[in-house]
């Protein structure tokens, strides 16, 4: 357990989670499996393997009667369910730490409001299968601008390639036409999925820095 503190003191909390792993939880007192459980679910958190802090958090309450081991536990399964979107699980937790807290009928009420704007969470790869109709993936990802110019060129581009075939040059039609259309097709497929991710991780890091303030002011 020294060697995990050193570890947190220099903000190594994936190296505090291996020296964690190394512990043999059935050696351990009460008063160490208290310790340790706390210390995995904190480590885990601020390492961001929220999976892992959450799933020590629900093992936890089997073996740990401590109150104040048990409110910080709850503590930070709220902060670990707000970095994976999962709001109710986020609410429901935060508003069973502020029971223990003095004074925080205010912070309950800020609460409340946050958590009823929460964001909604888009599926990447439905942005990804959208945008085999150009635009459309990027109209889901909330990027109506390149959604539009994408919507606009791709179409160009088809316009010609068919008004050269039925024109009867098919060679120009094809290179110029479907072989400019292809490049921007396939990587806009791609690149409507990224920023679906970089939408939810925007969204994620602004409602769960507000989730920190009020919580832990």
């Amino acid at each position: 357990m020294g060697k995990v503190e050193a570890r947190k003191q220099q903000e190594l909390y994936g190296e505090a989670l291996a020296e964690l792993s190394r512990i043999y939880t059935y050696a351990l007192g009460d008063e160490e499996l208290t310790t340790y459980y706390t210390q995995r679910a904190l480590c885990g958190y601020l390492a961001g393997e929220y999976d892992l802090s959450l799933t020590t958090t629900e093992e936890a309450r089997f073996y740990i009667t401590d109150p104040e081991a048990l409110s910080l536990l709850t503590l930070i399964e709220a902060l670990s369910a707000g970095e994976k979107g999962e709001w109710e699980r986020s609410e429901r937790a935060a508003m069973q730490w502020l029971e223990s807290q003095p004074d925080s009928e205010e912070r309950k009420r800020q609460l409340a409001k946050l958590y009823d704007s929460s964001p909604k969470m888009r599926n990447p790869m439905v942005a990804w299968a959208l945008n085999f109709i150009p635009g459309l993936g990027y109209f889901y990802a909330g990027e109506f601008g390149r959604g539009a110019i994408s919507m606009l060129v791709s179409g160009a581009l088809a316009t010609f390639a068919v008004g050269e075939m039925v024109a009867g040059e098919w060679l120009s039609g094809w290179i110029v036409g479907c072989g400019s259309l292809s490049t921007p097709y396939l990587v806009g497929q791609e690149r409507a999925r990224m920023l679906t991710e970089q939408r939810n991780t925007r969204l994620l890091a602004t409602h769960n820095d507000l989730l920190r303030n009020i919580l832990l002011n």
